[in-house]
């Protein structure tokens, strides 16, 4: 009976053990669950990024852990503007919205990209000349941009002056001057008739 009993005890104690080895693993396996993940947030020339209230000089790698929400906030330089965030944007809630969130389940590399704002310039002549320089119709120019203008008289008649969105023009009454791109303008060249002097 002492060695059936201590026998008994012996398989007792190895199956605890076991049992503890047991717990001890799914311990380990838990712990192992908590992922974390890179997230690289780059931008294109004209603008910059701030990352959770805090601006990056540049490309930037961060780690978070999954399913962890970061705030992007993409702000143009003067005289450009913000296009789209292009990359691994399957989980960026707007890549059209500069200030936007993505949720980090995967190493991810974000680009913010911003262009140059444009604007058109829409040029007309009125009866009498005509605009040579750009010439007459639709152009478009980066901000900024100083555009020429030289409107030239038919026979018999001379300029009179530019009408229209002439806010940025240099001189409005003359016929070479210039005009400063800081929207979209539409303008005309106006001329008039010169008088006859001849006797009847």
């Amino acid at each position: 009976m002492k060695r059936i009993s201590s026998f008994l005890i012996v398989v007792v104690l190895i199956a605890g053990m076991v049992g503890c080895g047991g717990d001890g693993g799914g311990g380990g396996a838990g712990a192992g669950a908590d992922e974390s993940h890179s997230l690289a947030i780059d931008s294109t020339t004209g603008g910059m990024v701030t990352v959770n209230n805090v601006t990056i000089p540049g490309k930037v790698i961060f780690t978070y852990d999954t399913g962890t929400m970061v705030s992007l906030n993409a702000t143009p330089d003067s005289g450009y503007q913000f296009v789209k965030w292009t990359g691994d944007v399957g989980t960026v809630d707007n890549v059209n919205s500069p200030e936007t969130i993505i949720t980090v389940n995967g190493n991810y590399s974000i680009m913010a990209n911003f262009e140059v704002v444009q604007y058109r310039l829409v040029i007309f002549s009125a009866a009498g000349g005509s605009v040579t320089t750009p010439g007459d119709g639709s152009f478009t120019y980066d901000t900024g941009t100083v555009v020429n203008l030289v409107a030239t008289p038919a026979k018999d008649h001379k300029f009179n002056k530019w009408t229209g969105d002439v806010d940025t023009i240099a001189n409005v009454n003359a016929a070479s001057t210039n005009i400063t791109m800081s929207g979209n303008y539409y303008i005309v060249a106006s001329f008039r008739e010169i008088p006859c002097t001849g006797l009847g």
